[in-house]
Order: C-alpha cells, then sequence, then structure tokens
C-alpha cells in the first residue's frame, strides 16, 4: 500500500529554487561519495552523515524531480 501523496503549489520561481537547492544537495552527496569530503562547519558532518545514511533505502525521488526540471524547461521555452 502506498504512502500519502502530497501536492505543492509553486510560482515559477520557487520552483526554480527547489531545484537549485536539491541540485546542490545532489552535487554535496556526489561530491562525499566520491571523496569522502564531508563539511567542516560545527555539526554540519554529522548532520550530512545523518542524511546521507536516511537516504540509503529511502524511496527514490528521481521521478518527481525530472518531472520538475521538465517542468521548468517548458516554462523556460514557453517565455515571449
Amino acid at each position: 500500500m502506498a504512502g500519502p501523496t502530497y501536492s505543492l503549489v509553486l510560482t515559477v520561481g520557487q520552483a526554480e529554487q527547489l531545484n537549485r537547492v536539491i541540485s546542490i544537495g545532489q552535487l554535496a552527496i556526489a561530491e562525499h561519495y566520491r571523496t569522502g569530503w564531508l563539511p567542516g562547519g560545527h555539526g554540519d558532518a554529522a548532520l550530512m552523515q545523518r542524511y546521507v545514511q536516511a537516504m540509503t533505502g529511502a524511496p527514490s525521488l528521481e521521478l518527481p524531480f525530472s518531472a520538475l526540471r521538465e517542468w521548468l524547461r517548458q516554462q523556460e521555452r514557453a517565455k515571449p
């Protein structure tokens, strides 16, 4: 049985910002997997480790975020 689903209404600007935040997170995690890098700020490394561990085995968000990126591309093409 699937869990609850949510609908989030965003403006184009908000969707672009969300996409940037997600992209930055993906880059940071990719760097961690590649080199073992962790942020150096107070408590940041522990927080990132906790998030990376939580993502292990979690449901993929690739499809929803792919759909978001495609929607943003469509919005960009529709601009006059």
